[in-house]
């Protein structure tokens, strides 16, 4: 990693929504500790069955949470774009119970277990931070479970683009995704040319634009709550603010 990227980092990761929870004191405590690890889209984060030893933040790009099913297929849980991830296994003392792979281009941040527990024990806003973080993945979890079953092709595209942007995040420099149409196709459970099809509806709608290789997300509340054309209103167009 570029050493000036680096310093920008540890400078900015204080910009994460938990961070206000922490004193002066215990934020110097705790950078000396965090370890911001370079990852190119498609490594692994970490593996299913890999001891769980680090609470993990995405300080730049996304991840998907996934697995790979008995007969070869892959299945994708959620992603994240700018949040902390792997709270679970930590609090179950369990091995990890699936994939975690970077969707594109991604620095992450490491956080010791051990920290991680002390900060629970003796910090209450950090520990009501990741309760609501908890709960937060459960409902978006469940959305997602809701929008495979549920939606039109279009409507899960965007829900689906939508839930990796958590407002328990680090607040993101840009929504620009920086993804292959293919790992996004793969994301969202889809063929790629109904994908396409429906990032085509989306950026005709306003909802969104498209590049190589990248899908810059214009109206992030409209994505999240859409149900199809209709639910889009066409007189506004003021980008939510994300962080």
């Amino acid at each position: 990693m570029d050493p000036h990227e680096l310093a920008s980092l540890k400078s900015r990761w204080r910009d994460c929504v938990w961070a206000h929870t922490l004193s002066d004191a215990e934020g110097a405590a705790l950078l000396p500790q965090l370890r911001f690890v370079e990852l190119a889209a498609g490594q692994p984060i970490w593996h299913r069955g890999d001891a769980a030893e680090h609470w993990v933040g995405m300080a730049r790009g996304s991840m998907k949470l996934c697995t790979t099913s008995a007969s070869g297929k892959p299945v994708t849980f959620m992603g994240q774009a700018f949040s902390w991830v792997g709270e679970v296994e930590l609090l179950q003392d369990s091995p990890r119970v699936c994939d975690a792979v970077a969707l594109s281009d991604a620095v992450i941040i490491k956080l010791p277990k051990a920290a991680f527990f002390h900060l629970l024990d003796t910090n209450p806003a950090f520990n009501r931070f990741v309760l609501r973080l908890m709960s937060e993945r459960l409902t978006q979890s469940m959305a997602l479970t809701l929008s495979d079953r549920t939606l039109d092709p279009v409507a899960k595209v965007a829900q689906s683009l939508a839930s990796l942007f958590s407002p328990s995040a680090f607040p993101p420099r840009s929504l620009a995704l920086r993804v292959s149409q293919a790992e996004l196709a793969n994301y969202c459970n889809m063929s790629r040319p109904r994908l396409n099809t429906a990032l085509k509806q989306l950026e005709a709608e306003g909802l969104l634009q498209l590049g190589y290789q990248v899908v810059t997300l214009q109206r992030l509340d409209a994505l999240r709550g859409y149900c199809g054309a209709a639910s889009v209103d066409s007189g506004s167009h003021t980008r939510p603010d994300t962080a």
